[in-house]
C-alpha cells in the first residue's frame, strides 16, 4: 500500500479532525457517531467554496462538528418518538393467550407495567437489550436491572400459585 503524503495544510486539516473527534467523544458521543460527523465537517469543507482565512478554519470546523451533531441527535431522538407513537400502540400489541399460557398471562398482567414491558419486549417481541434501551431510551444497565427484578417477581408469583419453570418450557 501506498503512504500518502500530506502538505501541511492538509496535515493540519487532518489534526482539526481528530480533536474534534476526540472532543465529541469526551463530550459523551460515541466514538462511531465522532467519526461520522467529523467525516461531514471534511466532506462539507471540500464541497463548499469557503475561504477562510488560516487561523480561523479549526474554529469553524469545530463550530460546524457541534451543529452537525445536534442536528443528527434531534433526528434520533424525533425517529425514537416516531417509532414509540407509531409502533407500540396497544392495538399493534399481539397476544398470545393460549390456554397454556394463562398461568403465565395472568401473571404477567400482575406486575408492574416497567417490568411487564420489558419482559414483554424482551421475550415475547424478541428485542435485544440494546434495542429495548433506544425504544425506551433508557441506559443497559437500567433495562438489565429491570429486566432480572421483572423476572424475580414473575417466578415469585407463579410459585405462590403453584407453578414453576418446568411447566412452561416445553411451550
Amino acid at each position: 500500500m501506498r503512504t500518502i503524503k500530506l502538505d501541511a495544510y492538509e496535515a493540519e486539516i487532518v489534526g482539526f479532525a481528530n480533536e474534534i473527534v476526540f472532543y465529541l467523544t469526551k463530550s459523551g458521543v460515541a466514538i462511531e457517531d465522532a467519526k461520522d460527523v467529523t467525516q461531514d465537517v471534511l466532506v462539507q469543507m471540500l464541497e463548499s467554496d469557503l475561504i477562510l482565512p488560516h487561523e480561523k478554519v479549526r474554529a469553524w470546523m469545530y463550530r460546524v462538528a457541534v451543529r452537525k451533531y445536534i442536528d443528527r441527535f434531534r433526528r434520533h431522538q424525533n425517529y425514537l418518538d416516531i417509532l414509540q407513537k407509531e409502533f407500540f400502540k396497544t392495538e399493534n400489541v399481539i397476544e398470545k393467550n393460549p390456554s397454556d399460557f394463562n398461568p403465565l398471562y395472568e401473571a404477567m398482567i400482575t406486575l408492574p407495567e416497567q417490568y411487564r414491558i420489558i419482559i414483554d419486549l424482551f421475550y415475547f417481541q424478541d428485542f435485544s437489550i440494546k434495542e429495548i434501551c433506544h425504544i425506551l431510551s433508557l441506559s443497559e444497565s437500567k433495562v438489565k436491572v429491570t429486566l432480572m427484578r421483572g423476572r424475580r417477581k414473575l417466578k415469585q408469583q407463579l410459585e405462590m400459585e403453584g407453578y414453576y419453570y418446568e411447566d412452561f418450557n416445553g411451550l
